[in-house]
């Protein structure tokens, strides 16, 4: 413990120990990075504004659809472990600015991909951005702990990560003005339409897709900029002992992690709640519109808000009960809850027929 309040780096105000802490959080640097966890939440958010649209301009199915999240996601899979080499081998500071500059490029791909007007340009310029969004997921969650006193780290995480579900909002409000417009249901103005005229009329809807990515181009130059000129501590821990100074490999990491049951345990519950999660939030337009085929697509990505709004109003609650209750205390209180709402819905649907078969 002793050895870890060593101080190895002092400037810029802020003193940084051997563990990577800091002496005290530096709120411009920490507000800085707390900006950026918002941005890749409007990108994967607008994934669900996107797929809806792709559905119906290239006539696909839900199958073919997937492919959007295949390509966004995998780009997480591939570039999560290398991003975490380069924060090792590098710094934070340049991890981020790292996947700053490939959210950049993937952005930019669109304005051609808009033109082009072919699905594959769509999910190279999808993949581009999830490949920046790999190094600043793996970069600023660890990051965000970091700048600051030890004892605050998670406080310091809740912070940042509640503003992701105001990023995913963003991102559908975007979605929802500028690219579905006032077109009203999309599938049904175009299923009326046929040869030239469709084909057409789907280029232009597709150029509309460029729309939100030109904001989010702007905020991301800026904010590179801005991290490029602020000075920005190392927080990486530093040994002490120059006998053991070497740090283990990669394969000696993923050995290590192998034999760890509770880290195998938390890989796998993450597996189910990250699957689960974008299961539900890329089929919720269509749902809405399957449900009640007399709404816009506009509309129907209203309840994509109001369920990331109730995602944001859970983060807060949950971090509220964390401060007085243990981890095990909360999950089964809230799935508790869960299950009790889950049978309140299906009691409620099952009275609800039996209304509509009075009615008949």
């Amino acid at each position: 413990m002793e050895a870890s309040r060593h101080v190895v780096e002092e400037k810029h105000g802020w003193k940084q120990y051997a563990d990577g802490y800091l002496n005290k959080t530096p709120i411009f640097q920490f507000i800085l990075v707390s900006l950026i966890f918002p941005l890749w939440g409007a990108a994967a958010s607008l994934n669900d504004i996107l797929i809806t649209q792709f559905k119906t301009v290239f006539m696909l199915n839900d199958a073919a659809t997937a492919f959007v999240q295949s390509a966004f996601y995998g780009g997480y899979f591939l570039i999560a472990i290398p991003a975490s080499i380069v924060i090792k081998k590098q710094s934070y500071k340049f991890a981020i600015m790292t996947g700053l500059i490939f959210y950049i490029i993937g952005c930019a791909m669109f304005f051609p991909a808009s033109h082009v007007a072919t699905y594959t340009m769509f999910l190279a310029a999808i993949f581009a951005i999830a490949v920046g969004l790999s190094f600043l997921e793996t970069s600023c969650d660890t990051y965000s702990s970091m700048i600051g006193p030890r004892k605050y780290s998670n406080i310091r995480m809740n912070i940042s990560a509640t503003l992701v579900p105001l990023g995913d909002m963003v991102g559908i409000v975007l979605g929802k003005y500028l690219i579905f417009g006032s077109v009203g249901n999309l599938s049904e103005t175009m299923s009326h339409m046929h040869g030239a005229e469709r084909i057409a009329y789907g280029e232009k809807m597709l150029q509309l897709t460029l729309q939100p990515y030109k904001y989010i181009l702007v905020v991301l130059v800026a904010i590179l900029i801005i991290l490029a000129l602020t000075p920005m501590p190392s927080s990486k821990a530093v040994s002490l002992d120059k006998e053991k100074a070497t740090t283990p490999g990669l394969g000696e990491t993923l050995k290590y992690l192998a034999k760890n049951t509770r880290f195998k345990k938390g890989i796998m519950a993450q597996f189910f709640y990250v699957g689960m999660q974008t299961t539900v939030w890329s089929f919720t337009i269509r749902l809405a519109l399957n449900l009640n085929t007399s709404i816009s697509d506009r509309d129907a990505s209203t309840f994509m808000i109001y369920s990331y709004a109730a995602w944001f109003f859970g983060k807060l609650f949950a971090s509220y009960l964390l401060k007085d209750h243990s981890i095990n205390w909360c999950l089964n209180a809230l799935l508790s809850s869960w299950n009790d709402y889950v049978n309140w819905c299906n009691h409620y649907s099952k009275h609800d027929r039996r209304l509509d078969g009075h009615r008949c």
